[in-house]
C-alpha cells in the first residue's frame, strides 16, 4: 500500500453525516475549525497533512495558525477560496430564507441532485441524505462570507509549507486556479468535483507523490 507509513483521520463536521447536529451550533467556519482543533489535541501525532475538499478547504484554513509546528502540508482538493466557488450549491440555498429552505428547498435539492445523471450531483445527494438542513444553511452563509471575503484565497497563497491544489479536469476553467500563486496545480482526469470518488486511482497515487515529496 502506498499509504503504509501514514495513519488517516477523516470526520464529518457537525451537522453532517454520522456527527451530531444541535441546534444551537453556530455552523460557522471558525467554529467547525475549533471542533477540529479539539479532535486533533486528542492525537500525539507530531506532524499532520491537511487533506481538504469542498467547504473543508475553508475549514482546514482557519486551522493551520492552531496547528503551528505540527502542519507539514496543506493539500486543497476544489476547497473554497473565492466567491465563484459557492455557485453550485452554498449561494443558492442562502437565496432562500430558512424555513423556506427547511420546509421546501432543501428537499428539492436533494431529490434533483439524486435524479441527475451527472456523478458529482449524485454524490451530493447522497451527502445531503445525512446532512441537517439547518446546519446546512448556516454553513452555506458562514462559508459564503468567507469565500466572497476573498480572506481564504489570500491565506493559502501566503502559507509557507508544502501545499498542492487539487481540482477535476471538468473544473479546470474554475476562477480559483487562475489566482493561486506560486501553487502547485493539479489535475484528476474524467472527473469533476469529487476527485476522489470518480477517479480514485490517479487521485490517490497523485495524492501521495505530493506527501511523499
Amino acid at each position: 500500500s502506498l499509504f503504509q507509513d501514514y495513519s488517516i483521520l477523516t470526520l464529518d463536521l457537525i451537522g453532517f453525516g454520522n456527527s451530531s447536529k444541535p441546534n444551537d451550533f453556530s455552523y460557522t467556519m471558525e467554529e467547525q475549525a475549533e471542533i477540529c482543533k479539539l479532535l486533533l489535541d486528542e492525537f500525539e501525532h507530531p506532524k499532520i497533512h491537511i487533506v481538504a475538499h469542498s467547504m473543508a478547504g475553508a475549514v482546514g484554513l482557519l486551522l493551520v495558525e492552531s496547528l503551528k509546528d505540527r502542519l507539514i502540508s496543506f493539500i486543497n482538493i476544489e476547497g473554497n477560496l473565492v466567491g465563484e466557488d459557492c455557485r453550485l450549491v452554498s449561494k443558492r440555498a442562502i437565496g432562500f430564507s430558512l424555513e423556506d429552505f427547511r420546509n421546501t428547498m432543501f428537499h428539492k435539492m436533494k431529490s434533483s441532485c439524486k435524479a441527475s445523471e451527472d456523478f458529482s450531483a449524485k454524490l451530493w445527494g447522497e451527502m445531503l441524505e445525512n446532512t441537517d438542513p439547518l446546519g446546512f444553511y448556516k454553513s452555506a452563509q458562514s462559508l459564503v462570507k468567507w469565500s466572497e471575503s476573498n480572506d481564504l484565497l489570500r491565506m493559502f497563497n501566503n502559507l509557507e509549507l508544502k501545499k498542492a491544489y487539487i481540482y477535476g479536469d471538468k473544473n479546470s476553467q474554475m476562477d480559483a486556479i487562475k489566482q493561486l500563486v506560486s501553487i502547485k496545480k493539479i489535475s484528476i482526469s474524467n472527473s469533476g468535483h469529487f476527485v476522489m470518488n470518480e477517479n480514485p486511482d490517479e487521485f490517490y497515487r497523485k495524492l501521495y507523490a505530493i506527501l511523499a515529496t
